[in-house]
């Protein structure tokens, strides 16, 4: 067991409950203690996100854990059925229940015929992976249970899949990435996966020409819909210049989907000119250019390249929770790792989650771009991380850092 002085890596319980939060109409049942469901919408303000899911706890005793009784999940149930009347309830195991062995599956399917919601049993109880498996889980559930099969295309809409409340600048990013779709390809969004989404935009998810995945926890939802309904996917890191232009062209490869490039040079110009006047700043600096970036998987690798692209030294890329999927980048390593490595190296940038920026270090610009978050507030959506204006936002937070 690691050691924590701020967070301990959240678990899979967390990531499905933050994914379906910011779901308008969604109700979901936890069976377990209060306190732990309580605990877990706290932590939902932290993230600058939206409560918008209605999120109910059962209540635990001594009885239920002894001799595995449903009666108060039983009941829960229907009276949320009848006061409520909600299209879908998500029911979900405690840690606690799921280490008595809760059976959540069967209860579901015993009330099904007597509910006018549809059940949806979800058994995972946080105690093996880490949240980004349960926000995968989540994303993929969602397109199987909820999105329904339809013959319609509107050939101008698409969905983005991954924009959840635990991606720490979502807002913003999200508002850069549907500004890049209108400006180079008069398209507007459709469904957002799912920030600020309802029950009825993830219904009429399918009713898209195409998929635009900004994180690899999103995949499995993209490539079901591609075998289910044949809706073409691209999923590509949002940060940099040279990644961007890639994800350019693999949308402009899809049917429909005609680049304005009047638009598309004007963006790269920008950028480009941008990049020459930082790369000149600091070509006779002879000072330290290493930047370290600790967050989640998809910010990591873009912000990575993108610092390389702008001749800057990634000195260490760390991903904070376990993945071996990138030989290249760090992984699962105690908060004592991170401080020690902090304490004994100078930086240049600093890109992390509120607890690294809150340790003990010496570096010249100090950023964060991942959660957890420890007291940022972020409401002004025009501050991005990604795409073309992300670029040039990172660019200008650099070239003021004093030499």
């Amino acid at each position: 067991m690691q050691l924590c002085k701020y967070y301990p890596v959240a678990n899979d319980r967390m990531g499905i409950i933050w994914t379906l939060s910011s779901i308008e109409n969604v109700c979901v049942i936890e069976f377990g203690p209060a306190g732990t469901t309580h605990y877990a919408l706290e932590g939902i303000g932290s993230l600058n996100g939206n409560d918008r899911a209605k999120i109910y706890s059962t209540h635990m005793d001594q009885g239920d854990v002894t001799f595995g009784k449903y009666d108060r999940l039983e009941k829960a149930i229907v009276e949320i059925d009848v006061n409520i009347n909600p299209k879908y309830i998500f029911v979900m195991a405690s840690s606690i229940s799921s280490i008595i062995g809760a059976d959540i599956e069967s209860v579901c399917d015993n009330l099904k015929s007597s509910i006018n919601a549809k059940l949806i049993p979800i058994t995972t109880g946080g105690l093996k992976d880490d949240y980004n498996v349960g926000v995968e889980y989540m994303l993929n559930t969602l397109v199987k249970e909820i999105t329904k099969d339809t013959d319609e295309r509107n050939i101008n809409k698409y969905n983005i899949i991954g924009a959840n409340i635990d991606k720490y600048n979502f807002l913003s990013d999200i508002e850069e990435v549907k500004r890049i779709m209108k400006d180079l390809f008069n398209k507007e969004v459709n469904t957002i996966f799912t920030c600020d989404s309802t029950v009825e935009d993830i219904e009429n998810a399918a009713k898209v020409s195409l998929n635009i995945v900004v994180r690899k926890e999103g995949l499995k939802a993209a490539k079901y819909m591609k075998e289910k309904y044949n809706i073409p996917y691209v999923y590509s890191s949002l940060y940099g210049l040279t990644n961007m232009t890639n994800l350019i062209k693999k949308i402009e490869n899809i049917d429909g989907y005609e680049l304005n490039n009047d638009n598309y040079k004007k963006e790269v110009d920008i950028v480009r000119s941008h990049i020459i006047s930082l790369k000149r700043r600091f070509y006779f600096y002879e000072g330290n250019k290493k930047c370290a970036i600790f967050g989640d998987y998809d910010t990591v690798v873009g912000l990575k390249c993108l610092l390389e692209e702008l001749g800057l030294e990634v000195d260490r890329s760390e991903v904070l929770y376990r993945d071996d999927n990138d030989e290249y980048l760090i992984s699962g390593c105690s908060e004592i790792d991170r401080m020690k490595y902090l304490k004994n190296n100078e930086l240049l940038g600093l890109f992390g989650d509120g607890p690294c920026l809150d340790m003990k270090h010496n570096s010249k610009l100090d950023l964060q771009v991942s959660n957890p978050n420890l007291d940022k507030v972020n409401i002004y959506p025009f501050t991005p991380f990604v795409g073309f204006r992300g670029i040039l936002n990172i660019i200008e937070k650099i070239m003021n850092i004093k030499l």
